[in-house]
């Protein structure tokens, strides 16, 4: 099943693509679709999950501390 999608992209890139597409005689939605294929899948909640195990503290921790890991975990995710 295919869907159609949207994107705001430069002119000198969609021209670019137009191009790229046109040398592998294919469509530029094919040229798309096979590069987003290529992203290796993400697994957020086992990423977070085993970064909450890594850092927890060893000893009873005080109240707060949890929103301090996820502050943490999502600064080395995303950065500032």
């Amino acid at each position: 099943m295919y869907t159609k999608l949207t994107l705001n992209i430069t002119d000198t890139v969609v021209e670019k693509a137009k191009r790229a597409a046109k040398r592998r005689n294919t469509s530029v939605s094919r040229l798309v679709e096979d590069y987003l294929k290529k992203i290796p899948e993400e697994k957020e909640s086992e990423s977070a999950v085993s970064f909450f195990i890594n850092n927890a503290p060893a000893k009873k921790i005080k109240p707060g501390t949890e929103k301090n890991l996820i502050k943490a975990y999502l600064k080395k995710k995303y950065g500032n």
